[in-house]
């Protein structure tokens, strides 16, 4: 599994880091992002740039209690670690967003 750091970096010395391999079918992208107007379009077309065999249906969205707050699950086909760090940096360069794992 690829670690990533904050910068969108792979982390090259991750001791006992759980290792997958590629391709990875349904490997889960968590995006946390302020609650703001457009952010799912923003990010799922993000996400197609990298992964266009996503399949958008299969996604599930939750709200924080206060409202501020969005996350957003989905399902790529994970095909390296590169893809990976890239669309990580991609998805951090969204100001609305907080956190991906």
């Amino acid at each position: 599994m690829a670690l990533i750091t904050k910068n969108g970096d792979q982390a090259e010395k991750a001791i006992d880091a759980p290792k997958i391999e590629f391709p990875c079918e349904n490997y889960v992208i968590k995006v946390v992002s302020l609650d703001v107007d457009g952010i799912h379009t923003e990010i799922t077309e993000r996400l197609l740039v990298h992964a266009p065999e996503m399949n958008t249906a299969a996604e599930n969205t939750n709200r924080s209690s206060k409202g501020r707050f969005i996350s957003f699950s989905f399902r790529i086909v994970a095909q390296s670690e590169d893809q990976l760090s890239a669309l990580h940096r991609d998805l951090m360069s969204i100001e609305a967003v907080k956190m991906v794992m």
